[in-house]
């Protein structure tokens, strides 16, 4: 028995000195990569975001409360500047549906194009708008269904 446990000591000190996070779309997890082609042809990868923290607001043209926060998201993008990143994720829309209801809600962020609902489906979106806000090593501080009201407070005790 004792042969047993002295051949498992490596093993076991290897996992307990592990610095890896869990990857999830949940309060304390690394957040889900992901690459999505954008509004505007390009191409985004969440790993881009990290090194300042990251707004990520899932949305669509017929969500009524995500037209409602969109001025407060513009808000906050325009108060923070570069020092944050903010980028939408249009929850299953054609790229026209998107642009049109981009340009009459003010979205002047990167907008990454979830059409066929795999980012939703990663991050477990069960409504909308969803937002989370990421620190600047990609971990999920917040997750909500809205802008959380003390938004403010959260980024500059990130940033």
């Amino acid at each position: 028995m004792a042969i047993q446990f002295l051949q498992l000591l490596p093993m076991l000190f290897m996992l307990g000195c592990s610095t890896a996070i869990a990857t999830g779309p949940f309060e304390g997890l690394a957040a889900p990569g992901f690459q999505a082609p954008t509004m505007d042809g390009g191409n985004f990868r969440l790993e881009q975001t990290q090194g300042k923290p990251t707004v990520l607001v899932f949305w669509a043209s017929w969500c009524g409360p995500c037209r409602k926060e969109a001025p407060e998201v513009a808000r906050i993008a325009h108060s923070y500047g570069a020092a944050i990143n903010v980028v939408g994720v249009n929850a299953g829309e054609t790229l026209s549906v998107a642009r049109r209801a981009a340009a009459e809600m003010g979205v002047t962020w990167p907008v990454v194009m979830d059409s066929d609902g795999k980012i939703q489906s990663q991050y477990k979106v069960t409504g909308i708008p969803l937002v989370l806000v990421l620190d600047k090593d990609g971990l999920v501080r917040h997750r909500n269904n809205g802008v959380p009201t003390d938004i403010h407070r959260l980024l500059d005790g990130l940033s």
